[in-house]
């Protein structure tokens, strides 16, 4: 065993002594075959580890990944909730949406129906301004095109133009006919209430009949207030008190 051992440390550190030249050759064989098999066995180690540490590289890069998708899916798993309960939110909107306008178009007309019958019945001021835009919401009812909120909105409209007419004053001209003559006069409008007029060459003066759906004429002893009111809708007289036969109103 001894002279063994000193053979393989001969081989190992590549000495050649005298006396390791006198190793047999069937000796040094096995010994040179195990020395090879050795340092294929550290190349094919070493080649292991190599492998083992690109391995644990890659799996540590996988693992990242990995909580890194996890990250992601979780995200995207928040995300597609939030849109479902967005969607549902908006579904039932459209569905509230859709029962009001089946509810509304009814509605509309049953305002149009009043509004025309409140223009058709009120004193004849701006008459035909009024049965234009009458006839034109009429148009805008009838279009299937047009979207229920757009027919609210006009109707709105012209429910706010009819009551700015109870706020305001306004005169202008129109030809009317008094005592089965045709004339043509100044109108005085005081808002909702009443409807005076007043000659051109300001003799005749008077107010529109409700009742009777006349104008009718005022005793000469009107024809100062008149013109003064009439002065005064048309901006050509500072504002002031005025006594104004007003008359009874008549419930419609």
């Amino acid at each position: 065993m001894q002279r063994l051992f000193f053979i393989t440390i001969c081989f190992l550190y590549s000495a050649s002594p005298a006396w390791c030249e006198d190793v047999p050759a069937q000796v040094k064989r096995p010994i040179e075959k195990s020395i090879q098999t050795r340092q294929k066995t550290q190349k094919a180690e070493d080649r292991w580890y190599e492998e083992k540490a690109r391995l644990e590289a890659e799996f540590k890069t996988l693992q990242e990944e990995q909580k890194r998708l996890v990250a992601l899916k979780n995200e995207l798993n928040k995300k597609v909730a939030s849109s479902k309960i967005r969607i549902e939110t908006m579904e039932n909107r459209i569905t509230e949406i859709s029962r009001i306008s089946e509810e509304l178009i009814p509605y509309l007309e049953q305002v149009y129906n009043r509004l025309a019958a409140l223009v058709e019945n009120d004193p004849p001021f701006l008459r035909e301004e009024r049965q234009n835009r009458i006839k034109n919401l009429r148009k805008v009812l009838d279009d299937d095109q047009v979207s229920a909120s757009e027919k609210f909105r006009k109707i709105t409209e012209a429910l706010f133009v009819e009551a700015e007419y109870g706020n305001t004053v306004e005169v202008y001209q129109e030809r009317i006919v008094v005592n089965e003559k045709d004339i043509l006069a100044n109108i005085f409008r005081l808002g909702r209430l009443s409807l005076f007029f007043q000659s051109l060459d300001q003799v005749t003066t008077g107010y529109f009949d409700p009742a009777l759906s006349v104008w009718k004429t005022f005793p000469k002893a009107f024809n100062r207030e008149i013109n003064k009111a009439i002065e005064m809708g048309a901006k050509r007289r500072s504002v002031d008190l005025l006594t104004l036969p007003i008359g009874r109103i008549v419930a419609q």
